[in-house]
């Protein structure tokens, strides 16, 4: 029993006195071993080969050139905008509504209500594609235009909603009593006090929803028909039946295009507070 108090106290002091160390090398391995895999897809975008192989024996930008004149991806991406902008503008407008009403009003349901905006992204990916396809396709019969858009705002509503929800809680609550005193309504405190204070939140949200819905592949294989792919399923093709260094210079596309957003939304509004809820 002494033996074991001995090395008990002395793991102790060991953690104790390195803890920090430890932990910077942790971070530092999590960090490397998400971010090396992207580095080196980066770096294989320029291999002059059509064979994916590491390292390459040339470097070239031929394949940029190859992406820019390809007709079927620039038409990919053509479609994936389609289906992301209206998305992104649904999903904005019904995760600003979500996050006001839960943050201002106390109703029955509102707790239902915050858990049914959270849940898609609880729920398995396949789960809800493979629900969306009996539903929309074979219950409602919905057309595939409509129900790629429907599925991209499912999909997006939680995390828009998670990040437009702060920009409520940080909202100084004087600046609407005052307008209230002023002999302003409801509607006109919003529309006139309340929306101009939290653009940056919403801004945000939906630059991070039109990421997500660019994204997007899982809900859009199951539920988008035989039309023209998106983006994504259009890379799945390719790798599927013509691997070539085109498809790092989509993922890089890709890669620009999600980091860029993700941190102008991040810098755009607090969403650290949600750690405080």
């Amino acid at each position: 029993m002494s033996a074991l108090s001995s090395l008990s106290a002395a793991v102790e002091r060991t953690v104790h006195t390195h803890a920090a160390r430890m932990a910077t090398a942790v971070i530092a391995l999590v960090i490397a071993f998400l971010w090396i895999p992207i580095a080196v897809l980066v770096f294989m975008s320029f291999a002059a080969g059509g064979v994916l192989s590491f390292p390459p024996e040339e470097l070239t930008l031929e394949w940029y050139r190859v992406f820019l004149t390809n007709d079927a991806a620039i038409d990919a991406i053509v479609t994936t905008i389609t289906i992301s902008v209206p998305a992104t503008i649904i999903t904005v407008t019904l995760s600003t509504m979500i996050a006001y009403a839960i943050d201002r009003y106390v109703f029955p349901g509102r707790d239902w209500l915050q858990m049914l905006a959270t849940l898609p992204i609880i729920v398995p990916l396949v789960v809800t594609g493979v629900a969306m396809v009996l539903f929309f396709n074979g219950t409602l019969g919905l057309p595939e235009y409509v129900s790629v858009v429907v599925a991209h705002v499912i999909r997006t509503i939680p995390f828009a909603t998670l990040v437009i929800l702060p920009t409520f809680l940080t909202f100084d609550r004087r600046l609407e009593e005052a307008s209230k005193d002023l002999g302003a309504d409801e509607l006109r405190t919003f529309w006139q006090v309340t929306l101009p204070n939290i653009v940056p939140g919403i801004v945000a949200g939906g630059l991070l929803a039109f990421t997500l819905s660019f994204n997007e592949f899982v809900y859009t294989y199951f539920v988008k028909g035989s039309g023209d792919p998106t983006l994504p399923v259009y890379i799945w093709n390719q790798i599927r039946y013509n691997v070539t260094p085109e498809v790092n210079v989509i993922s890089v596309v890709f890669l620009v295009v999600a980091v860029t957003m993700v941190l102008v939304a991040v810098s755009l509004t607090r969403v650290d507070l949600l750690t405080r809820q």
